[in-house]
């Protein structure tokens, strides 16, 4: 009995010439182009020539945009380099982007922690090691549950992407940018910059706590004086408050008007 032969079939295509590889390529780049200019005119009535140059302004206009694209450039092929070897096993990480974000968190911490503490050479050292270490971490999570679980490690890796950007997220608005600005007694911009939605007072509750907690660990109270003058707590409450109510137990118990 005759097997039903498939309709399509895949198979390894041979080497080809470089010209040919080179037309095949410049010819998807070139289709891809006229499709998104149909699909941009048809839902924008843009002029699509108009929309690329706008892109090609923003990518590389000024000098600053030119180094901005090509710095951006670099970290992706290192990411990519990075991954090549789990693709080589069939292990399908798309998480690179999580662990460059906690090795970049790593970093911070260090320079935060041991700066001054350590001549820089060391300090540089313990910095690249301390990436490399939290990023093997990182990757090692999902790596551990497909071994023994046999997880789907696209779907994990994915996810820890998201949980990384969360945290990365965390660390330099609520921790960072709370203990730097008050450190140099820009409560008003700070309040300004983290007041968010009005329509959100739990998110401006945690971030009182959030000013309260790191002042409090700097020795920072109510009316301390800071480098540049005066910096009361209560003023930064009033700040972000709209209603007493959201200040209820923050703090010294202080509401708007105190």
């Amino acid at each position: 009995m005759n097997k039903k032969q498939s309709l399509f079939h895949i198979a390894k295509r041979d080497t080809l010439p470089w010209y040919k590889a080179v037309l095949i390529r410049g010819g998807a780049i070139v289709l891809a182009l006229i499709v998104c200019a149909i699909v941009t005119t048809l839902l924008t009535g843009e002029n699509p020539l108009n929309v690329y140059s706008t892109i090609l302004y923003g990518a590389f206009g000024t000098p600053r945009k030119s180094w901005v694209t090509f710095h951006n450039l670099a970290i992706l092929l290192g990411i990519s380099l990075a991954v090549t070897p789990a693709f080589k096993m069939r292990f399908w990480n798309i998480g690179a982007e999580g662990q460059v974000l906690i090795g970049c968190l790593a970093t911070a911490a260090c320079m935060i922690c041991l700066g001054g503490k350590l001549p820089n050479a060391a300090l540089i050292l313990v910095m690249i090691v301390a990436a490399i270490a939290a990023g093997a971490l990182w990757g090692f999570l999902p790596g551990i549950f497909k071994a023994k679980w046999n997880t789907n490690e696209t779907l994990f890796t994915l996810m820890m992407n998201y949980i990384a950007t969360q945290l990365a997220a965390f660390f330099i608005i609520v921790v960072v940018m709370v203990v730097v600005m008050l450190l140099h007694g820009g409560v008003l911009l700070a309040g300004k910059l983290l007041r968010g939605d009005p329509d959100n007072p739990g998110r401006r509750t945690v971030l009182l706590h959030a000013f309260h907690k790191a002042a409090h660990a700097l020795g920072i109270e109510g009316g301390a004086q800071l480098e540049h003058g005066p910096c009361p707590l209560a003023l930064l409450r009033h700040y972000l408050c709209l209603a007493p109510q959201h200040c209820a137990g923050i703090g010294h118990g202080e509401g708007i008007g105190h």
